[in-house]
């Protein structure tokens, strides 16, 4: 624990140098710091907007560092939905920890942009177009990698589409669609995977990605909470059936995230600033995650560190769902 006189003198500092601009000299650019900054923002001592965007800045940064010692050194693996969000971050977090990867996106100019990155960094990312309503996409991806890296390792189920509405104004097209994506996409990648890992004989990690939405239920999302319910069925079905094979099936259960996809749904709300503002008000916090801290999880469930999860969900919402109101 931190003293008090200690702990005032840090908050101090870390708001001083948020309302410079500037980070805080006197501590690393990780998550455990900014824990400090954001209680001192509930208490109202701050303004919440400039230091959540401190806090952002330097959790970034601090991920952006390379490991002293790679986590997935020699993994190959497949990632989908890498054109931007969550995905775009798996794949930068994955080429700093050593892993070689086909990632996966319909988004040609974003996705090779984003591998473009990730292996300026130092990265092994190899961009590969295609969608994964379409089999023989995931199975090509799949393939790619087997013969570019030597096998597959690891496989992260993260394209993911928002569908907003009521149910009884959701169409058979909008269910559908969701369903192709959310569901049969993530079916066929870990049906693909499991082919490609137990040919090898050698172990493997498979996460999807679901969301806090595979818990609780939202009235105004109702198919797409159907689907990240399904996900988290599925992943614990894959994890009881192919452990004797050596594989590991997890689900990343993430909240809000600062993407494009939270983006189009304010924007598809009547009052965009005030809606963001709820959503915030609701995390014990009072902000929403910034993707690279989901990433860092799915590193975790995807690495050796994670040898004996399983068929588990992990959470990372920010104390979410912890509370009762």
């Amino acid at each position: 624990m931190i003293g008090a006189a200690k702990y005032g003198a840090r908050v101090a500092g870390v708001a001083a140098a948020a309302e410079r601009g500037e980070p805080d000299p006197a501590r690393d650019r990780t998550p455990e710091g900014m824990e400090l900054v954001v209680a001192d923002v509930t208490r109202g001592e701050v303004d919440r907007g400039r230091v959540v965007e401190y806090c952002h800045a330097t959790v970034v940064a601090g991920f952006q560092r390379r490991s002293a010692v790679a986590r997935l050194s020699g993994k190959a693996a497949v990632v989908t939905g890498t054109s931007r969000g969550l995905g775009r971050e798996i794949v930068l977090a994955f080429g700093r920890e050593g892993a070689r990867v086909i990632a996966l996106s319909r988004d040609m100019a974003r996705g090779e942009q984003v591998a473009a990155e990730a292996n300026a960094a130092g990265g092994e990312v190899v961009f590969q177009r295609g969608d994964v309503t379409q089999e023989e996409d995931i199975v090509g991806a799949i393939e790619r990698c087997q013969a570019e890296f030597g096998g597959l390792d690891i496989l992260v189920n993260n394209a993911g589409i928002l569908g907003e509405g009521r149910l009884h104004e959701t169409t058979n097209e909008q269910w559908n669609q969701l369903m192709a994506v959310h569901m049969t996409g993530t079916f066929w990648g870990c049906k693909h995977a499991l082919v490609a890992m137990r040919a090898a004989g050698r172990p493997g990690a498979i996460v999807n990605t679901g969301s806090i939405l595979s818990f609780t239920g939202d009235g105004y999302l109702a198919a797409y909470t159907a689907m990240k319910s399904g996900i988290l069925g599925l992943t614990k079905a894959i994890a009881i059936d192919y452990a004797a094979d050596g594989i590991r099936c997890n689900c990343v259960c993430p909240g809000d995230m600062e993407t494009p996809m939270i983006d189009e749904y304010f924007a598809g709300t009547e009052d965009a600033v005030a809606a963001r503002e709820e959503m915030e008000s609701a995390y014990p916090g009072k902000r929403i995650a910034h993707p690279a801290e989901v990433a860092a999880a799915v590193v975790y469930l995807a690495s050796d560190e994670a040898s004996f999860v399983s068929g588990t969900s992990l959470v990372v919402d920010g104390g979410l769902l912890a509370k009762t109101y």
